[in-house]
């Protein structure tokens, strides 16, 4: 259904895919607060800081495919990039991230935001360190 949209052939494509952030950007908030009610027993409704975001991707091996120099928020749209491609090319689903992501979470009510950042960066870093391969292995040579 969403082929069309995920035809990359390199991790540098899919990082670099402003549409994909875009929707990548509603995926991990809307996986992010399923994965927080079901650890928490109470629906919420979070929007994920671009900085969790970008200190998970920054920690992992897709760190090296990031351009040099760049933002928390160009991190993080990279993430979302990386979690719409996942999704669209169907090689995950909504229920398998966020199931991964409460695996992760031990989140409690009153918890501190910091604390709470650092939980939230890991179980992300976790996640994307899991779908590695499941993205494209070839790279491109344009990394800033």
């Amino acid at each position: 259904m969403w082929a069309a949209f995920v035809q990359h052939e390199s991790i540098d494509e899919i990082m670099r895919d402003r549409g994909l952030a875009k929707t990548g950007d509603a995926l991990v908030n809307l996986c992010y607060s399923l994965a927080k009610t079901l650890v928490l027993g109470f629906p919420v409704g979070e929007k994920v800081r671009d900085r969790v975001l970008a200190r998970a991707i920054r920690n992992s091996p897709l760190a090296a495919h990031l351009r040099h120099r760049s933002d928390p928020g160009d991190a993080a749209d990279s993430f979302e990039a990386i979690v719409a491609y996942l999704w669209m090319s169907g090689k995950e689903t909504i229920e398998s991230i966020v199931s991964h992501l409460a695996a992760n979470l031990q989140l409690s009510p009153g918890m501190s935001r910091k604390l709470e950042a650092e939980m939230a960066v890991n179980a992300f870093r976790l996640f994307l360190e899991d779908a590695l391969h499941s993205l494209p292995s070839t790279t491109s040579q344009s990394v800033e």
